[in-house]
């Protein structure tokens, strides 16, 4: 993850006002000294310029001094009406308070201090001032109005002739080619920051800019060049003079090691991190650290862990209205959730991921640079212009000679200066090209998140069917498969307390109840049995060839007595087909087909056993004229989480279990099942079966 941090130009604002700059490591002599030196001194304006000394050395080492001393600096300044002391103090405010994390009073104080320097015409404290508002305001929602800012900081640098400046505003305005995934156009304004501060010899702004190369490096998937510069940041460290720099440094080694999957290694920096911040105090980067802590327990697949810390790196983004990467966390939140399978989180999480891009206005940042490149063309041809008239009026005031041999020189820089411009507009052109595939690439991105909301619906959905199923299950067993048993119960305490039972007229139908009770509580619990194995995947399926004929006689036998109670006839199909499917599952769903057949005929009803090719299929149908079934009843039939229970003809109970394990062995072996019903017509159930080859 990339780390923006501020530029603020403070050695080059305490050089100018008194002549020495911060250098960190030795600050106890000089605050001793300085201390002394406030209590000698009679000139204000130079005790303003000590206590902003002050609270400059201590800035990094003990905030609340670096406060103190700055607001003593501000109140004095404005006693004496000292305007550069005013605005500086005003300036170390903010600054401290945007190292303590609060960055609305750091957003206040600085557009003070910028209300002073306008009105002393402070290029150089302006500089600095729009830099650090920028860096500010991308923290918050409105990053247009920070880009403006830094942009502004960059056009007061070139019209001062500052070139120190322009290293923060490039840097800057590299982070937000980074924030659209434009990485090639942050590489280049990295590049072009870093060549500022090789030739004004800022360490500082080196090292960083090395770690802001690496992360753009290694979103472009150029590891080995990612690692290289940051092995050049770590070289320059001993040289800055800036105790954040190590924090970053090793921020920076975190999401390296995280990239390419070395963990371990990862886990070593991220506790010293950690530590480094502890004793530092900076809680500016608390979120990094949580954010990227949290990166390293999503990789190891620890998800628990990643959920918490994701949760604290938002918590404390949003209370500190740092809103740049909150859409990251979102993102990588949910595919934690998506990790424990918990997908209604994880769709929560995408849509607020979604949500907080959204927030930053991306299209008005891409319109903003654009812009952007397109003042920086127009730069260039005033400039033309410029040189153009210059050309003219040189024409008119000089020698023939001369003239000729300026003009010469004048249309040889018109030249360059073309070439130039020609050069540029194409680069331009082939930036706003990249520009608009990267767009393209997110919108394609964004589709591929709404396919990926839809597919988590879809899953829900399935959810919210696996609890109906549990529910089904647990109803079967809590209320049908009870009602066998409480009848056994009953007919056997009947019999075994009333003696006269046993020789009395009703003893016959006491054991035929209690017989249909136990068929039918036995025939429950294996349909129970199977349909588990079904759901558990244990069940073997092993496919045979062999005549479906087979299947219609055995249980044509297996049914007929039952049938002879109803008066009802079976009749089989005289064609006599192969088929190649698991002879046990056929023969179960012809069985189930064939009982619930028998149970919804009348008396005296007809029930027939049909079998047609189809291509290479094999159609088979188990036919009855019975009371037949409502389209409700038919639309609900194959679906566990709905109850489709009746009575049969004679009072049979049923569960509708049969005819969902008939649906779930049909698909096993490659078929389809469905029906064809009307009420008092009787019912039709048909299910296919591949044609053996043989």
């Amino acid at each position: 993850m990339k780390i923006r941090t501020n530029h603020i130009l403070l050695s080059v604002l305490f050089a100018c006002i008194i002549g020495v700059p911060t250098v960190f490591g030795k600050e106890t002599p000089k605050i001793d000294s300085l201390k002394a030196a406030v209590n000698t001194e009679t000139n204000a304006e130079k005790i303003v310029d000590i206590y902003i000394h002050l609270s400059s050395l201590y800035e990094n080492i003990n905030p609340d001094s670096s406060i103190s001393y700055a607001e003593k600096a501000l109140e004095l300044s404005q006693k004496i009406n000292y305007k550069y002391g005013e605005g500086t103090a005003l300036f170390l405010i903010s600054y401290v308070y945007d190292q303590t994390g609060d960055w609305l009073p750091a957003i206040s104080n600085l557009e003070q201090a910028i209300t002073i320097f306008t009105e002393t015409k402070d290029s150089l404290s302006l500089i600095a001032c729009y830099l650090n508002l920028g860096v500010l305001h991308s923290y918050g929602k409105d990053q247009v109005q920070a880009l403006n800012f830094m942009i502004k900081a960059k056009n007061i640098c070139e019209e001062a002739n500052k070139t120190y400046g322009l290293s923060e505003a490039y840097s800057n305005i590299a982070s937000y080619y980074e924030y659209l995934r434009e990485y090639r156009s942050s590489f280049r304004y990295y590049e072009k920051a870093f060549e500022v501060d090789t030739l004004t010899g800022n360490i500082d702004n080196q090292c960083f800019n090395h770690i802001a190369l690496a992360y753009s490096l290694l979103k472009l998937k150029q590891n080995e060049e990612a690692l290289l510069q940051l092995n050049e940041a770590l070289k320059l460290l001993p040289q800055i003079n800036n105790n954040q720099g190590e924090i970053l440094v090793t921020l920076g080694f975190i999401t390296y090691y995280i990239e390419v999957g070395e963990l371990h290694t990862a886990k070593e920096y991220i506790d010293r991190v950690i530590d480094l911040n502890s004793k530092n105090k900076l809680n500016k980067f608390n979120v990094n650290i949580y954010s990227l802590n949290a990166r390293y327990y999503l990789k190891k697949q620890e998800f628990k862990n990643a959920i918490r810390l994701y949760n604290k790196a938002i918590n404390l983004s949003i209370e500190q209205e740092k809103y740049d990467y909150l859409s990251d966390y979102y993102n990588e939140l949910s595919e934690a959730y998506a990790g424990l399978q918990q997908y209604q989180q994880a769709y929560e999480m995408q849509t607020k991921a979604r949500e907080a891009y959204e927030m930053l206005k991306p299209d008005e940042i891409i319109q903003a640079l654009s812009n952007f490149e397109a003042d920086e063309a127009s730069k260039a041809e005033r400039n033309k212009i410029l040189l153009e008239q210059q050309l003219a009026s040189a024409k008119n005031e000089s020698e023939e000679f001369k003239f000729r041999a300026k003009a010469g020189l004048a249309i040889t820089a018109l030249v360059i200066v073309m070439v130039a411009l020609i050069f540029f507009l194409i680069l331009r052109k082939k930036h706003l090209n990249e520009l608009k595939i990267n767009y393209n690439t997110i919108n394609r991105q964004k589709l591929l998140l709404e396919d990926n909301l839809v597919k988590l619906a879809e899953d829900e959905q399935n959810l919210k069917k696996l609890n109906a199923t549990k529910d089904k299950f647990f109803s079967i067993i809590a209320h049908d498969l009870k009602n066998p048993f409480n009848v056994l119960i009953g007919i056997s305490d009947l019999l075994r307390n009333e003696k006269e039972a046993r020789n009395s007229d009703d003893f016959d139908v006491l054991i035929n109840g209690m017989y249909h009770a136990a068929t039918s509580g036995y025939e429950l619990l294996e349909n129970l049995l199977e349909w588990s194995r079904t759901q558990t995947g244990t069940i073997k399926f092993e496919p045979q060839p062999f005549f479906i004929h087979k299947v219609f006689e055995i249980n044509k036998d297996l049914n007929l007595e039952v049938a002879k109670t109803k008066g009802i006839t079976i009749s089989i199909s005289e064609i006599k087909a192969m088929v190649y499917a698991d002879f046990d599952m056929v023969n179960f769903i012809v069985r189930n087909l064939l009982n619930n057949a028998i149970k919804f005929s009348n008396n005296n009803g007809k029930i027939e056993l049909l079998a047609k090719r189809d291509d290479k299929m094999l159609i088979v149908t188990v036919k009855d004229n019975g009371i037949g079934m409502s389209p409700e009843l038919i639309e609900n039939l194959f679906k566990i989480e709905k109850s489709v229970q009746r009575e049969g003809t004679a009072n049979e109970k049923g569960t509708g279990l049969g005819l969902i394990l008939c649906q779930e062995f049909v698909k096993i072996n490659g078929g389809n099942i469905w029906v064809n019903s009307e009420i008092g017509q009787g019912s039709s159930f048909h299910f296919s079966l591949p044609l053996s080859l043989s």
